[in-house]
């Protein structure tokens, strides 16, 4: 297995620990698969395939907008999906399966794809959401969400005036931006704001990062509730690509 396999699997991992907690802690990620259905197009009985469902808060806007049609749910994350499966076990035109983003089953062609707070933990994100493209019928429309690259600046910062090594994620640039927004969320502590992250599986650094010492972490923790008091800004992008 080499080092991004490795990191893959670790990332589905982190998720699965955390899925009986997700929903509780995940309210930002509820936000934002909240606007990302304010995008969703009018369409009449289409093919939809829906990437890294999670517990399902974009299953949901799916069911509403789109009623009776069958749709394909996936994840990468047999946990999740299970969750999301056990939130709509009444809702039987959902099909509901196993899928890596990155390489989606060939063949088939769909009318809307759709995935939210997902494209950034793919290896080569763009390349990715040009793939997923591939897989629209003519006309047909691919919606995504996911962070862009001025996220958790204010930790970034504390990392970078203490020369520590940050794991953050560094987004490229994606193809098809329409919109962004900036949330700032506000913590009890530093230790809540990673505690936060731990709680969504979103803690998973980058495969070259290396762990910050007990001591570094307690210094950077320190430095971000005194400089920072304990902020963190959330930079979101939203994306539509056609086929």
């Amino acid at each position: 297995m080499n080092k991004i396999e490795f990191h893959k699997r670790k990332v589905v991992e982190r998720f699965s620990q955390k899925t009986l907690g997700y929903e509780q802690h995940a309210q930002l990620q509820k936000l934002v698969a909240d606007r990302l259905a304010g995008y969703f197009p009018e369409l009449g009985s289409p093919d939809i395939l829906a990437i890294g469902c999670g517990t399902g808060f974009l299953t949901a806007h799916l069911l509403t907008h789109y009623p009776g049609t069958a749709c394909e749910i996936t994840d990468l994350s047999q946990a999740m999906l299970e969750q999301c499966a056990q939130n709509f076990r009444d809702h039987k035109q959902l099909q509901f399966g196993l899928m890596d983003g990155e390489r989606p089953e060939p063949g088939k062609r769909y009318d809307l794809i759709a995935t939210s707070m997902t494209a950034q933990w793919f290896t080569q994100p763009a390349k990715s959401l040009a793939q997923l493209r591939g897989l629209l019928k003519p006309g047909g429309v691919l919606l995504y969400s996911t962070i862009g690259a001025d996220l958790f600046p204010q930790w970034r910062a504390v990392l970078r005036e203490l020369g520590l090594p940050c794991g953050l994620v560094d987004m490229e640039e994606l193809p098809g931006v329409i919109d962004e927004e900036i949330h700032q969320m506000r913590f009890e502590s530093g230790v809540r704001f990673l505690q936060n992250l731990k709680m969504t599986g979103a803690s998973m650094p980058r495969p070259d990062y290396r762990a910050l010492s007990a001591g570094e972490l307690r210094s950077a923790i320190r430095l971000f509730e005194t400089k920072m008091q304990a902020r963190a800004d959330w930079h979101i992008l939203y994306g539509r690509l056609l086929g």
